[in-house]
């Protein structure tokens, strides 16, 4: 049989040491890593959220425009469709004064025929 050292078996504590600072290097880096990335993420998403804020108030202000443009057509209608009652109503005020005078004077005619018959 061979004789093995007794060194040999033995793990120092400096291997230890070293063995443990290496696992804990690669925690740092894949943590740091994470991190980074996280932060990234987040950065991305603000801006996202941001574009996302200007596109809903630029969305607001133009659904604003087309309801005042929606408002501001109704109200020029209705005032169109009032000026046109107001103008057939005199129209047919007109015609009904036209009706009554020419009446009036049929019957005047018509009575004074029968004065002049009786007469």
């Amino acid at each position: 049989m061979i004789a093995v050292p007794a060194n040999k078996n033995k793990i120092s504590n400096m291997e230890i040491v070293s063995f443990t600072f290496g696992v804990l290097s690669v925690i740092a880096v894949v943590f740091a890593s994470v991190i980074v990335l996280s932060i990234v993420k987040v950065l991305k998403l603000q801006q996202q959220i941001k574009e996302l804020q200007n596109e809903l108030g630029h969305t607001h202000t133009q659904i604003f425009d087309g309801d005042k443009n929606v408002h501001q057509r109704i109200d020029k209608d209705v005032d169109q469709i009032h000026h046109r009652i107001e103008r057939d109503v005199e129209q047919i005020q007109r015609q009904l004064d036209e009706t009554r005078s020419y009446i009036d004077s049929r019957i005047d005619k018509l009575t004074a025929s029968k004065q002049v018959i009786k007469g």
